[in-house]
């Protein structure tokens, strides 16, 4: 593509250059310098704690003679500056111009929220797909379409890998997507320029809030509140407490889904449900006071229920049949949400991905409703980010669970064992009895060795994650494949 076509649209100020834009052709555009050769431009992002303006003359070395900064630096004549107000804003632009706008030729479904945004996505590309219209998810799982996977760093990937992947998806036939807006996403500028047709908000709580993401919780709510700038139709669970704030801050217009308020897409007649490999719940989902219509699906409790209604609202906007779409909806399932594993006869045990306060709140509320023995939890929190989140994943379990394991998730460069001793200070004076074990795999094995009859066993924090991050790096794990393996030794040794 002509280096004019990419940079159209864009305010900018050349430094020194000879060049014509308009005779210049551009292969890709990078933003990591590693990735820069010949005939790329090079785009100068500054991260949470890498700047690439210390890294131009990487990219310098590696071929490009093109690059996008926020200031002047000293480069050879033969090079071009584009010098613009904010490299990452730029960066989104230039990567709808690059790819042909893809979001323009496709449905668009954003959903941000504290939570529920993998499980929406992910029912919506099953019903939607069920129902005749391709739809491809971008997200935590990371990006699937047609038969294809690919793996995603973040929850909201950078601009350029969004448009990326829809440029694909357009290409081999793909309708609509569903993707999840994270806080982050937002806040960073990633999504400035997708096109987005519905925007779903689910639920908010304090989250992502530290030195490393937002400063307040006021910040975080605004992030999630800019989806509604962005997109034609709003969807909001209007029963959160700040989903007023959401809707009077929106400029598109707004339907909106409950189990307590009035709305659009109500939820009544609320009945749990048990199957061999799946905790479920039936409901009657009433559509603006006509006849209600009853709706089964294989995930359960009150958050369930509100991802159910996000879908059955987002398929409002598609010309589907309501009878195939509540078959499809009633079969959907997510990996690692909620996720019963039968691997021992006698007591329940579920994969979920609750990782903070709220999530595993949720989860454990409506484990309850189904009357264990005993409730037992296995998790730990992640290093790096806001201690509050450990307090408030320790206050939950000590009031909740019979037993807490409390184990290894995502450390970083903390001390594991520092993580733990900071969230078993939620235990004193609690009743629920405490383990520290910092092999998370010993832990689960521990976990399921001591499960008696009718117990139910929570193993939260990782869900569909295949790895844990260390110091930096991705080291591979498979939460599933731990508590099967860990299962058959319990049933070996039971059975000597």
């Amino acid at each position: 593509m002509k280096l004019s076509n990419i940079m159209d649209g864009i305010e900018y100020r050349v430094g020194v250059t000879n060049n014509d834009l308009d005779i210049i052709e551009i292969e890709d555009i990078v933003y990591d310098s590693r990735k820069a050769k010949k005939n790329t431009i090079f785009v100068a992002v500054k991260g949470e704690t890498v700047d690439g303006h210390d890294y131009v003359r990487n990219a310098y070395e590696n071929g490009c003679r093109a690059f996008v900064l926020n200031k002047t630096l000293e480069l050879d004549k033969e090079c071009i500056q584009f010098i613009v107000e904010d490299s990452r804003a730029t960066l989104s632009k230039m990567s709808k111009n690059f790819f042909l706008d893809p979001t323009s030729q496709i449905k668009v479904i954003g959903v941000t929220g504290t939570k529920g945004k993998t499980t929406i996505t992910n029912y919506i590309k099953t019903v939607l797909t069920e129902c005749g219209l391709n739809t491809g998810v971008i997200g935590t799982n990371g990006v699937f379409y047609n038969d294809i996977v690919e793996k995603t760093v973040n929850t909201t990937p950078e601009s350029y890998e969004i448009e990326k992947s829809i440029r694909k998806m357009v290409d081999a036939g793909v309708k609509c997507v569903a993707m999840e807006v994270s806080s982050g996403g937002l806040m960073m500028q990633r999504v400035d320029d997708i096109s987005f047709d519905i925007g779903v908000y689910t639920n908010l709580s304090p989250d992502h809030i530290g030195p490393k993401e937002h400063p307040s919780f006021e910040h975080y709510r605004d992030s999630k509140a800019k989806l509604f700038k962005l997109c034609k139709h709003g969807i909001i669970n209007i029963d959160d407490e700040n989903a007023q704030y959401i809707i009077e801050n929106a400029s598109c217009d707004i339907s909106t889904f409950s189990i307590d308020k009035e709305s659009d897409f109500k939820a009544e007649n609320i009945v749990l449900t048990r199957g061999e490999d799946s905790l479920g719940v039936n409901f009657d989902f009433i559509e603006k006071g006509k006849k209600a219509t009853n709706t089964h699906i294989c995930s359960p409790g009150r958050f369930s229920i509100y991802n159910a209604l996000a879908v059955i609202a987002t398929c409002k906007y598609f010309d589907i049949d309501k009878k195939a779409m509540l078959e499809a909806l009633s079969k959907a399932k997510v990996d690692g949400r909620v996720e019963v594993l039968p691997v021992l006869p006698y007591a329940t045990v579920v994969v979920d991905y609750a990782h903070n306060g709220m999530s595993l709140e949720n989860v454990l509320q409506t484990l309850l409703k189904y009357k264990p023995n005993r409730m037992i939890c296995l998790f730990g929190s992640v290093g790096g980010r806001t201690a509050i989140r450990r307090r408030e994943l320790g206050d939950v379990a000590a009031k909740l669970c019979d037993v807490s394991i409390l184990t290894t998730d995502n450390p970083d460069d903390e001390d594991p064992m520092q993580i733990i001793n900071d969230i078993a200070e939620s235990f004193i004076d609690s009743k629920c009895k405490v383990m520290k074990i910092e092999d998370r795999g010993n832990a689960i094995y521990e976990a399921l060795k001591m499960a008696q009859k009718g117990d139910m066993i929570v193993i939260a924090g990782k869900g569909h994650e295949k790895y844990q991050y260390i110091n930096g790096q991705r080291v591979f794990y498979d939460e599933k494949a731990e508590v099967i393996n860990a299962a058959k030794k319990v049933l070996e040794e039971r059975n000597k």
